[in-house]
């Protein structure tokens, strides 16, 4: 029963100062907005203020997330959202041994 066991082990998590500041700014955003919304009764006028200002945080981290490395996909995200096909990767393996 020696049987040899094949693991991937994970791999560091990269870190990247924009995409830190980011979200931080975001957060402060959300958790500033929703002190306001609870704190008074907001015009029609003042909410939808309070929601571009949130919106303008998730395009800038959505923006960051997928081209924000010089066109390319951020690599400290939550999850790759853009990456290479298994396909593509294995067609670059056999070009190179090749």
């Amino acid at each position: 029963m020696g049987g040899v066991v094949n693991s991937r082990a994970m791999a560091a998590k990269l870190q990247c100062e924009a995409l830190n500041r980011i979200l931080q700014e975001a957060d402060s955003t959300f958790r500033e907005a929703r002190e306001i919304r609870r704190s008074k009764d907001l015009s029609f006028y003042e909410d939808s203020e309070l929601t571009r200002s949130e919106h303008k945080r998730i395009d800038a981290l959505v923006k960051h997330l997928l081209s924000g490395h010089e066109g390319r996909p951020c690599p400290a995200g939550e999850r790759p959202i853009v990456g290479a096909s298994k396909r593509a990767e294995l067609l670059r393996k056999k070009a190179a041994v090749a």
